[in-house]
């Protein structure tokens, strides 16, 4: 294990700083003195739930801009701005004429920029070509350049470099060039609604393609028998993309139609607005519609239809004119219904507010501290007084206790998530796990060297050991403490979503090896452990498929004792598994490592890189062609086609790459740390090998000499008969003693990966029969063969194999340590197959659009190929040749 160490020592463990160069201007930040801290603990409802002001400004500006701060570009690419989330969506409706002209809106799939910039790029070098200065070669090149399909930035940025045009038409170019590159992955709102896209023939506005996708969209995923055409890849990410922009015009104008409006303050519960509710309805079916209703009474109309529909029909009554009736809309209205919006809100007089039974003091004095502060951003913007804000969550704080005091967010509970969304110790806890893995893989490099008279290194050896160690415990300590901050805030168990079971895995894993490492100290659990958990909390905090938001629950899931028995029991059964895959994948570097009986030619051992390559780059070229690189511009069709074949190549190509590569590499760290190349059986034919063994020596009755006399021995201890064998053996040579030094570190590792295999078969075990439990109390079966419950027993069962096998002998050590890597992929399939290749069951609640399953599948590949390659090896180093004397 020590090369292991050391090799690990070589990798890079560095934060990246982003620091201005000396001499440049450091960007200016808007929205970070005191006043947005005071803002963002302003309560709003979202989604459902009450939360503070900076939760849904950093999911809005997160799913808007990709980015929780919002980076304003100069000129030359470089940032010269940067706005928190609370200021720049306060900013948004105060400034649109701004707003509406910076590149905020993702659009990071270059196919579809390409087709929303086409119509705008194409004008733009028509007027350069009809410009009077620009000569005939080059008016002729940017006429075709403006009628290609498959313009891209290099293409632009070579013409720019070889014309003859003006400077400012040169400029003009290059800046097509970088809206169309890689790197510019935003547009502006403006630039979105006037877009014109040709679909199919005709030219439509970018609004009214997004409109017909997503309908075409709610009837494929709604109708199962729906027979229209699929989506193709552009027209999913138009929808993305025509989501974003949606929201922020829901942001910026404060509409209360196209997405869930900015909800600000809960409904009165007394019998002034339920009359006012009632009055309001019977007003609109009067005139049989709401032509004539302020922004209140249409508001007031739709809550009282909302109720209705939530009653059978027989239970419907005018308000204040049934006591029952009464008594449950009020308790509707103070537990379930959604809050006012806004809008509405500043739409309406204090006086008016009034009469619909807001207190008229506490409503006046929202409006006037609103309006003071839309002023005070107005005319400062991102550098509001700390006062008007201050003053503007205290009117808020004081007019939502007057209406609806009992269940009112408590300023504790808004703080504590506000503090929750500014450190986010789940985002921390990589670096201790970082920094655990690269101080007990060190660890490993010392410890192999304890001889009394190397003391001082051995002593710095567990210097570094012990510094991974509270490392670890430090991740685990900045894990326990984010959940116990989300679980306070969401007042659900923190397994509710894919996000949360991830840094669950991480944190279980984490424990379990904290656990096995105080009882054995060998370090390899810790290690795995460290490895397992840094790999997940890195995949929640990076990828956007993983949602860290905290959301309302599904009525199914709406039980904090189901949650806690089943859904925990059956995910930290995952964390057990990841574990015991962690220390396959420390075993397999060993396997892949280590001294065979022979050391074969690199070529035998990279004999799979001979196709490999060559499928590999076939595939990737394939793949960049599919997405029209190399000029190749194919049909729809004949481009998917292409795209499947060709990543299906580079996938087999990559793993037996990964194969012949990897066996290569294990050779010559092989060769490295053990310079004798003969094999075994060379050595022995040499008389070099073996020494003869001592004949045995019987060990039913022997005689010994004690004290002058002869006397009958007894039957001998078990320390003399492990004495004798050990004298009875073969005594090995250089290479001999190494293999038999590398199975003795493989051992423990093995011992390890059974044990952990054990706790996860006994956790997923339990949690299977509790979800059965639970499933017969919610719906009424025990078993349904869903596929989350079928799958839950595959596992089980899979797992259930090597463990057995070993037991009986079957499987030997190799073999549970490949198991430990292959039949992970079981729990893959059970945790993120069913939600995202799936997609069916009663299980629905959990399910997300995308997964990345190409990335998913790459990765397992990957994983397994260095599994392959470890065996690879040790086929081919573990036979002897026959040879002659």
């Amino acid at each position: 294990m020590k090369r292991f160490g050391w090799l690990l020592l070589g990798l890079p463990l560095a934060i990246a700083l982003e620091t201005p160069a000396p001499g440049a201007e450091a960007p200016k930040a808007f929205g970070t003195g005191p006043a947005y801290v005071d803002l963002a603990k302003l309560p709003v409802m979202h989604e459902g739930r009450k939360k503070p002001l900076d939760t849904l400004a950093r999911e809005e500006v997160k799913q808007i801009f990709g980015r929780e701060t919002i980076k304003i570009l100069g000129a030359d690419d470089k940032v010269i701005a940067t706005w928190g989330p609370v200021a720049v969506l306060f900013n948004w409706s105060v400034r649109p004429e701004f707003w509406d002209d910076q590149p905020i809106i993702l659009v990071e799939y270059i196919p579809l920029k390409r087709l929303l910039l086409a119509d705008s790029i194409e004008a733009r070098l028509t007027a350069i070509a009809n410009q009077p200065k620009t000569t005939a070669g080059d008016r002729t090149t940017v006429k075709n350049l403006a009628a290609r399909k498959d313009l891209d930035a290099d293409a632009l940025r070579s013409f720019a470099r070889q014309a003859t045009l003006s400077d400012e038409d040169c400029k003009a170019v290059e800046t097509l060039a970088d809206e169309l590159g890689e790197a510019h992955k935003w547009l502006t709102p403006r630039q979105l609604e006037s877009a014109r896209v040709k679909v199919e023939g005709q030219t439509l506005d970018f609004n009214t393609w997004f409109r017909d996708l997503a309908e075409r969209k709610s009837k494929n995923e709604s109708n199962m028998s729906y027979d229209g055409p699929k989506l193709t890849d552009v027209e999913k990410r138009a929808i993305e993309v025509g989501t974003r922009l949606v929201h922020y015009q829901a942001l910026r104008d404060r509409t209360i139609s196209s997405v869930e409006p900015m909800l600000v303050m809960p409904r009165p519960n007394n019998p002034t607005y339920l009359a006012y509710c009632g009055a309001a309805f019977e007003k609109a079916r009067e005139r049989q519609g709401v032509e004539g209703l302020s922004p209140l009474e249409l508001d007031s109309a739709n809550v009282l239809l909302t109720y209705y529909k939530d009653i059978p029909r027989e239970d419907w009554k005018d308000p204040g004119k049934d006591a029952e009736f009464d008594a449950n809309f009020t308790a509707w209205l103070k537990e379930n219904s959604v809050w006012i919006p806004l809008r509405v809100f500043l739409e309406t007089k204090a006086e008016d507010l009034a009469k619909a039974g807001f207190p008229a003091k506490e409503a006046e004095a929202f409006l006037t501290t609103f309006r003071a502060m839309e002023q005070a951003e107005e005319s400062a913007p991102g550098a509001a007084p700390k006062a008007n804000a201050a003053a503007l969550l205290a009117a808020t704080r004081d007019l939502g206790q007057k209406v609806n005091g009992g269940n009112y967010p408590t300023t504790k509970a808004m703080d504590l998530e506000a503090y929750f969304n500014e450190t986010n110790p789940f985002f921390t806890a990589p670096y201790g796990y970082g920094l655990a893995l690269a101080f007990l893989a060190v660890s490993l490099g010392f410890s192999s060297n304890r001889e009394r008279e190397r003391a001082p290194f051995w002593q710095l050896g567990s210097i570094v050991y012990w510094s991974g160690i509270v490392c670890l415990l430090g991740g685990i300590a900045l894990e326990i403490l984010g959940f116990s901050m989300r679980v306070r805030i969401s007042g659900w168990a923190p397994v509710t979503n894919m996000y949360e079971t991830v840094i669950w895995v991480s944190l279980v894993a984490a424990v379990l090896a904290v656990v096995f490492e105080m009882i054995f100290r060998k370090t390899f659990a810790a290690l795995a452990g460290s490895g397992v958990a840094l790999l997940g909390t890195l995949l929640a905090a990076n990828v956007p498929l993983l949602d860290p938001g905290i959301h309302s629950l599904q009525p199914v899931l709406r039980s904090n004792y189901w949650l806690t028995i089943h859904v925990l029991t059956e995910v930290s059964s995952y964390a057990a598994f990841a574990l015991a895959m962690g220390l396959g994948m420390i075993a397999t570097f060993y396997y892949l490592t280590a001294t065979y009986r022979r050391s074969p030619a690199i070529m035998e051992v990279g004999a799979p890189l001979i196709p490999g390559l060559p499928l590999l780059l076939l595939g990737s070229f394939g793949l960049a062609a599919s997405y029209g690189g190399f000029g190749v511009n194919l049909p729809l069709d004949r481009a998917n086609l292409l795209f499947n074949v060709s990543a299906a190549l580079a996938g087999l190509g990559g793993s037996m790459s990964i194969i012949g590569g990897g066996g290569v590499f294990g050779e010559l760290v092989a060769r490295a740390t053990f310079r004798d190349h003969t094999t075994l059986d060379d050595a022995a034919i040499a008389g070099e090998a073996v020494t003869s063994a001592p004949a045995a020596t019987s060990v039913q009755t022997v005689t010994v000499e004690e004290r002058g006399s002869v006397a009958t021995a007894t039957k001998p201890t078990v320390a003399e008969i492990r004495a004798r064998a050990a004298l009875s053996r073969p005594k090995l040579d250089a290479r001999g003693l190494a293999m038999q030094a590398t199975a003795a570190k493989i051992k423990p590792l093995s011992n390890f990966i059974y044990r952990t295999m054990q706790v996860g078969v006994l956790l997923i075990a339990a949690g299977t029969i509790l979800g059965g439990v639970w499933a017969d109390y919610s719906w009424g079966r025990f078993w349904g063969w869903d596929p989350k419950e079928v799958w839950a027993l595959i596992t089980l069962l899979v797992y259930l194999i090597p463990l057995h096998g070993r037991f009986a002998g079957w499987v030997n050590t190799f073999g549970l340590v490949i198991a430990s890597v292959v039949c992970f992929l079981s729990v893959i399939m059970a945790w993120y197959g069913v939600n995202f290749v799936l997609g069916v069951g009663l299980h629905s609640y959990g399910f997300v659009e995308g997964g990345s399953q190409g990335v998913v599948l790459a990765v397992v590949l990957g994983v397994l190929s260095l599994t392959g390659a470890a065996a690879w090896r040790r086929g081919i180093a573990s036979r002897v040749l026959n040879t002659t004397a």
